[in-house]
This record gives structure tokens, C-alpha cells and sequence, in this order.
């Protein structure tokens, strides 16, 4: 196990009756694994509680989604070489809906069985976690043991100071008491109630709340202050290292999840994260070239610039996870070309205007022209454009103008590189909306993949030809997987169990699933109907999600997520 600062800081808070041996997974090969910062922060938050050791396992990186079987020696923890059955807890933490697959896939390779009820004594306990669960824990709920609903700070340190203080033989034996912590979600004490095969309750046990609220971390919490851990490994960003700025955000786009299931929106001290990661790289003997700036729109904190100045004046390169148009400054830009960045996406997220309103954006295509002319002019070698396609309410008129748009964007790019002697390539990236809960579009349908793909057709014959310009669509079908596996209930287990014994063929799964997908996919909620995730109570007053997707499907704008003012939502 690595000895880094967070490993030597030991939290007290008890006796030490029973030691816990936990491996934490992320569900993806190992290159991804040490890239999310999330799984990092756990990892290294484990590890700091008295009684618990930690090691972590992902999948080895020449691992491909069919791949039938792992030799004995692929399972085993990357620190300690230990076999999985010798844990006391497997603990996933999952980001992303698509790598349930590859959860349920190593489960199989470790010989544990997928779902719980079959599980005894003799299994650790398997537990989860990460912004997948607390969107919707129900498609795996017959399959942890345990789910972790929040932030991990300030929630997991109650949950194995129960297991490092008590004695017991099986961990199953203290779940009803673990049911009662905050943020701490145990499905067998919550039994689904279906009338012709539509789900319309989720009944809980007498002691355990109706609700599991979400736990977050307080703005100007120490806890907030989020980096990675591990360093000196191959990653899938490259002597790269990460470090939390932003946690939620503040401009409540309608399509996204970071925007409401991570409200209220916080800002971590930079100066505290970034001295912090530098003392963790030094402890390591490691070095990082460039740093990762992780959050849903980190150019909204204030003091992102005299971050980026220090960072570029050590000689180190700056990267971003998002981008505002509306942000971008003149310095901003100097900075990250200075750092030897070359290339800037602007996130469009609509194809017109009017699907801007729809999804609480207020930008114009001149606004959009002129910021990428800015960006440009400004030395910008390579531009790269985000739209998603499939919103509510939106027409051929849409894609007709987003043709346009693009169009105008590729002449001015040109243009400028004309005038400076260099040019480089315009990357025009599409995705399907994927409706996911926790949004106001929770209640809108997917549109249908054989739409979509007639959208995308459209584009291709009208932009393809475009010179400098490169396009990228996302699959209609992996989205209407990803909305499958975000909006379905519990028996998205028949999907899980037909897919390991299939040979992992996901189409043929996902028609052998009972209810069929398509009654998840493409059904319209209505505003009373029971939805499956609302057993995590983000602390929402109870129909501020509904009344801002009617305001979306008319397009109307409401404010951003301004913590000292507004009282909309209800959180604060």
C-alpha cells in the first residue's frame, strides 16, 4: 500500500474490536480506474479510518468486455496480492450506469453469486457507492448488500466505526443496526410493489426510514478538499495529477445530473487542495506535468485564476473536465495556451436556441460564433463543439439550425487560421440525451434510437464534407442501454443474470429482460406516477423537479443555484 500523507493519518474515533479487511473495485481497467478521482478520494479516505485496510482491485488494462474468464492470479488485490474471498467487504464505486456490466462480469470472475438473497456467510459483504447509486440504487439493489447514498465524506466513517467496534462473525448481522446511519441504504428491508408489471411502491420495513436522504458535504468543510492519492502509474491521463474544484454547480441545466443531485453547489479552498496534492506527490517521490482540474465548470470559482497562475508559472500544464463559454476571460485563455494546451471545447449542450431555453442555457449562436472567432483569434489550434440531440420538445428545425451553426463556426475557424498561418481541426461532438432521474427531464422518454440515427444521417450528409472539420456521435443504442440501466427497478436483474450467461451479449440481454427495456426507455412519467428512484431523497421541496421541466417543455428560464439568495429548490 502506497505511503502516502492521507495513509499515515489514522482516524480515531473508537476501539478497535474487530479489524475490517475491505477491497474497494472501480469497474473499469486499471489505466481508468486511477483517472477518476472519485474512486482515488475513497481509496484514500479507507484508509485513514482506525481498523480498516483497504486494497483496491480494478481490471487488468488488455481486459476487453468479452472476455469469458480471468486467471486466478488477474483477481487478485493490487496491494497485498490478496485472493477476493479473504475481504471482508468488496466495495464497488461506480461513476457511470454502463459499468454495471463490468460490476456484475467481475463478481462472476470472483465466483460470488449476483444476487444477494443467494449469498451466505461465507461471501463478503458487497457494498456500493459512487454518483451512479445515488441517482438510482434500484437496477443493482438486488445485488449489493449495501448502498452508499452521498458523498463519501462524513458517511463512511459512521458505517465502520459499527464494524470496527462490534464483534461480530458474519457482517450481514449487523445491517438492521447499519439501515439507521445516514446516507445508508440496505434494499432487503424495502420490498417493491408492482400492478401489471409497473412498479408502484417500495415498501419499507418497520425501524429503517421511507427515504434514504442523500449526505453531502458542507460548504468550507476541510472534507472538501479532494485530490488524487496514487501517483507514479500508468493512467489513462498521462503523468496527469487531479485535483476537486468545483463540487456541484451553480447553472442548472436541465439534462445534467451534477447540476441537481450535487446541490447545494461548494467551492473547496484551491490554495489548501493544491498544497495538499503537492505534499502527496512529494511523499511519493512523484512529479506531475500537468494538473487535472476536476468539477462540472470550474471556471466559476473565484479563484481558479490565481490557481492557474501558479500552476503555469511552476511550468506545468493545465487541463479541464468542463469549460463555460460565458466564463472564459482573456487571461483564462493565456494561461491554458501558455501551459502548452492546445485545444478548448465549448460545450453548445442544444442545437438551437430554442433548445437552449428548454434546457436553462442561455446562449445565442452569435454568441456562440463570436466565442469560438475569440478562441481562435486567440491562438486556439483546435476547437471542439458539444451538442446533445433528442431533447424535449425538439424538431427538424432544430437540427437545421444546428447545421447552420456549425457551419458559420468552421467559416470563422477558418478564417482566423488563415490569418495567423496555421490551422488545426474542428471536432463536432453529438450525444443522445439520456433522461436521467434526479433531473426535471427524469420524466421525459428517450427518443427513439431509430430517430436519432436518422438525425445523425442528416448531419453527417450536411457537415461531412466540411474541411477541417471532424464529427463524432454518440450510439443510440449504448444510450438507450444507459437509460435503461439508469431509470429501471429491480428486476433489471432478469438483464444481469441473461447477460453473464449469454457470453455477454448486451443486445440479447437486453431482449430477454422482464419487463422489456422499452417500458423504461420510452415511457412518459407522469407528474404522480411512482418513480423507483425516489427512494433517495435529495431534499428537494416535492415538486420543484416537475415544475422545472414544465417550465423546460415551455421554454422558460429559472435562476442559477445561488446559495446566498435563492430558496427554489428547497435545499437551502
Amino acid at each position: 500500500m502506497p505511503d502516502t500523507e492521507i495513509a499515515k493519518q489514522a482516524i480515531a474515533s473508537g476501539p478497535v474490536v474487530r479489524p475490517v479487511s475491505v477491497l474497494l473495485i472501480y469497474p473499469s481497467t486499471t489505466d481508468v480506474a486511477l483517472a477518476n478521482l472519485g474512486f482515488q478520494r475513497v481509496y484514500g479516505l479507507l484508509n485513514r479510518l482506525n481498523g480498516v485496510v483497504c486494497d483496491r482491485y480494478s481490471l487488468p488494462d488488455d481486459w476487453t468486455p468479452m472476455t469469458q474468464a480471468l486467471k486466478p492470479e488477474a483477481t487478485r488485490s493490487h496491494d497485498a496480492g490478496r485472493m477476493p474471498m479473504d475481504f471482508d467487504l468488496i466495495a464497488f464505486s461506480i461513476s457511470f450506469e454502463p459499468d454495471y456490466l463490468n460490476a456484475v462480469a467481475i463478481l462472476d470472475y470472483f465466483g460470488i453469486p449476483l444476487d444477494r438473497r443467494e449469498r451466505g456467510s461465507k461471501y463478503p459483504l458487497i457494498v456500493a457507492g459512487g454518483s451512479a447509486l445515488f441517482i438510482n440504487p434500484e437496477p443493482l439493489a438486488d445485488i449489493f448488500d449495501v448502498g452508499f447514498i452521498g458523498e463519501a465524506e462524513g458517511m463512511i466513517e459512521p458505517f465502520f466505526d459499527l464494524y470496527t467496534q462490534t464483534d461480530w462473525r458474519d457482517p450481514r448481522e449487523l445491517l438492521e443496526e447499519a439501515a439507521r446511519l445516514p446516507g445508508i441504504y440496505i434494499p432487503q428491508f424495502y420490498t417493491p410493489e408492482y400492478t401489471d408489471d409497473v412498479q408502484t411502491a417500495l415498501t419499507p420495513e418497520a425501524g429503517v426510514p421511507e427515504r434514504i436522504p442523500r449526505h453531502w458535504v458542507a460548504e468550507g468543510d476541510a472534507a472538501l478538499c479532494t485530490h488524487s492519492e496514487l501517483h507514479g502509474e500508468t493512467t489513462a491521463f498521462r503523468d496527469m495529477a487531479l485535483m476537486e474544484v468545483t463540487r456541484g454547480c451553480i447553472w442548472a441545466c436541465r439534462f445534467c445530473t451534477a447540476g441537481f443531485i450535487y446541490r447545494p453547489p461548494r467551492e473547496p479552498d484551491l490554495d489548501q487542495t493544491y498544497e495538499s496534492l503537492e505534499r502527496a506527490l512529494a511523499a511519493q517521490n512523484q512529479n506531475a506535468s500537468t494538473i487535472g482540474l476536476v468539477g462540472p465548470s470550474v471556471t466559476d470559482h473565484p479563484q481558479l485564476l490565481s490557481l492557474a497562475r501558479r500552476i503555469v508559472a511552476e511550468g506545468k500544464m493545465l487541463s479541464f473536465s468542463s469549460l463555460r463559454m460565458e466564463t472564459l476571460t482573456d487571461e483564462l485563455v493565456d494561461l491554458i495556451l501558455q501551459s502548452g494546451q492546445k485545444t478548448v471545447t465549448v460545450a453548445v449542450d442544444a442545437p438551437s436556441e430554442r433548445m437552449r431555453d428548454v434546457i436553462n442555457k442561455s446562449a445565442s449562436d452569435d454568441f456562440v460564433i463570436d466565442k469560438c472567432r475569440f478562441l481562435t483569434k486567440k491562438g486556439v489550434l483546435h476547437l471542439k463543439i458539444y451538442s446533445i440531440i433528442g431533447l424535449p420538445a425538439e424538431e427538424d428545425e432544430d437540427i437545421d439550425r444546428f447545421i447552420e451553426l456549425v457551419k458559420n463556426v468552421q467559416k470563422v475557424y477558418v478564417e482566423e487560421c488563415s490569418r495567423r498561418g496555421n490551422i488545426g481541426t474542428v471536432t463536432i461532438g453529438v450525444s443522445p440525451l439520456v433522461p436521467k432521474p434526479g433531473t426535471p427531464f427524469q420524466w421525459h422518454p428517450m427518443e427513439a434510437v431509430s430517430s436519432l440515427k436518422k438525425k445523425f444521417q442528416k448531419l453527417r450528409k450536411a457537415l461531412g464534407p466540411l474541411p477541417n472539420l471532424h464529427l463524432s456521435f454518440g450510439s443510440p443504442n449504448e444510450a438507450y442501454l444507459q437509460t435503461y440501466l439508469s431509470r429501471g427497478d429491480r428486476r433489471a436483474l432478469s438483464f444481469f443474470e441473461a447477460f453473464l450467461k449469454n457470453g455477454r451479449d448486451e443486445k440479447r440481454a437486453l431482449q430477454g429482460a422482464v419487463p422489456h427495456p422499452d417500458r423504461f426507455t420510452y415511457r412518459q412519467y407522469q407528474r404522480d406516477d411512482f418513480l423507483p428512484w425516489d427512494i433517495v431523497d435529495h431534499g428537494y421541496f416535492p415538486k420543484f423537479l416537475w415544475q422545472d421541466y414544465q417550465r423546460g417543455l415551455r421554454a422558460k428560464h429559472t435562476p442559477v443555484c445561488d446559495t446566498a439568495t435563492c430558496k427554489i429548490c428547497g435545499i437551502c
